[in-house]
């Protein structure tokens, strides 16, 4: 069985990384990690990230709650 690694989003008006956070059910961190060279200060409309499926976290990740 082949585990998800995650679907993009196409950044719309208003998104923030917090914003799809919470609607996709993903921790913050989660979606920085699957993200490296994103500049997450300056998010476009039609920037894609990835939205990584869940997964466990790393050692010394914080895990939201």
């Amino acid at each position: 069985m082949q585990q998800c690694q995650g679907f993009l989003h196409t950044v719309q008006k208003g998104d923030s990384l917090y914003r799809l956070s919470r609607r996709y059910h993903v921790p913050l961190w989660a979606i920085l990690y699957a993200n490296p060279y994103l500049n997450l200060y300056n998010l476009q409309k039609g920037d894609e990230v990835l939205i990584p499926c869940k997964t466990a976290p790393r050692e010394g990740m914080p895990v939201d709650k």
